[in-house]
């Protein structure tokens, strides 16, 4: 099957899910979330695929939220962030192991992105930056959880709130990689030798420790991101965060209105 947005390589029990929007740094649109979704879902239903490498074509993972889309209403930001995070979902809770390579920019849903995957390899040239709050809304998909447990409330906080923008080697230091290589060439031989050793394990143990796993990680995600949706929508009509989105690039003061 062929898609817009994404692409899906390779053969037998390895496959690559490929973010195929190179000249805009695999920016997301509504068409890539949809196409991430149905490809998810198309590999996991596969019983013959054991291991899922997700990737981006080009310079980066993902830059984040395409600029180029246009202004949405509020129940359309919240339709929006219904859909992302049924990808999200479907991508975190596949059958098979799941391994992120990150490299170039990493921007709000680029950087979470890989928190829904298993494993995440890191090469020198990452910039990951959660710009979510800075530009006046709050993280959405559903990811907040993977984040937390991916780098621990303290670390999420100031990633989230700050809005700093992170490297490779200050993102190991805090455990958001598996493991890092040495430039970009690197990460697909890494990926590709560390599936090699789960396609070694039996596969009925390895999907049932990883659907436990999840499960116990994140026993409440659920119950409480229902507010992603709500709060996105309200975001949109939020004179601050009109504020926080027009002078984001600048270094002007910032004020802030009555919400």
């Amino acid at each position: 099957m062929e898609f817009e947005t994404v692409k899906i390589d390779g053969e037998g029990a390895v496959r690559h899910l490929v973010l195929n929007r190179p000249e805009v740094h695999n920016a997301v649109n509504a068409q890539l979330v949809a196409d991430m979704h149905e490809a998810a879902r198309l590999l996991d239903a596969d019983a013959s695929i054991r291991v899922v490498i997700v990737r981006g074509e080009g310079k980066s993972l993902c830059s984040g939220a395409d600029l180029k889309q246009p202004r949405t209403t509020p129940q359309d930001a919240m339709l929006g962030s219904k859909q992302g995070a049924s990808m999200y979902d479907t991508l975190m809770h596949m059958n098979p192991i799941t391994i992120a390579l990150c490299h170039g920019y990493m921007i709000g849903g680029g950087a979470v992105l890989p928190a829904a995957c298993d494993f995440r390899l890191g090469s020198p040239t990452v910039k990951l930056t959660l710009n979510e709050v800075s530009i006046g809304f709050n993280l959405t998909w559903h990811s907040l959880p993977a984040l937390v447990n991916l780098v621990g409330p303290h670390k999420a906080k100031e990633m989230l709130i700050l809005g700093r923008t992170y490297e490779m080697t200050e993102l190991n230091e805090f455990g958001y990689f598996t493991a890092t290589v040495n430039d970009d060439d690197g990460l697909i031989p890494a990926a590709e030798e560390l599936a090699a050793e789960v396609v070694k394990q039996p596969p009925v143990p390895v999907t049932v420790t990883k659907a436990s796993i999840n499960a116990q990680a994140m026993p409440m995600g659920r119950a409480i991101q229902h507010m992603d949706h709500v709060a996105v929508g309200y975001m949109g009509k939020s004179d601050s965060s009109r504020v926080a989105r027009t002078t984001y690039f600048g270094d002007e003061p910032r004020e802030w209105g009555d919400d």
